[in-house]
């Protein structure tokens, strides 16, 4: 089964190894908005607010790999997550049962 992340609520609760972090002033528990309000800290991000690096974006200019030159936009953070064991023990199956029922269903439809 492919790994699949989901973005993390502004105020959900994580916890990392206390010795994680060596540099950001963060707690080994904390929330979303904490990290990111320890990021913002340590880059000396003084005129940005959380909210601005979590939600709405920063204005910037990226040189992509796939583009010819600079394009404008905006970028944020977030922090994602992803279980190492499924939700619960049988999603594997569940999800190959769904797999096989829309192959069959486009199966019947071609016919």
């Amino acid at each position: 089964m492919e790994n699949q992340f989901e973005r993390l609520n502004h105020h959900e609760v994580v916890y990392v190894q206390p010795d994680t972090f060596n540099n950001l002033k963060v707690a080994g528990t904390f929330k979303v908005h904490d990290l990111i309000a320890a990021i913002k800290e340590y880059l000396g991000a003084t005129g940005t607010t959380e909210e601005n690096l979590y939600e709405q974006g920063l204005n910037c200019e990226v040189l992509k790999f796939s583009s010819e030159g600079w394009t404008k936009g905006k970028v944020r953070l977030s922090l994602e997550f992803c279980p190492d064991e499924p939700e619960f023990p049988l999603e594997e199956i569940y999800l190959q049962l769904q797999q096989m029922e829309k192959q069959s269903d486009y199966s019947k439809e071609r016919a």
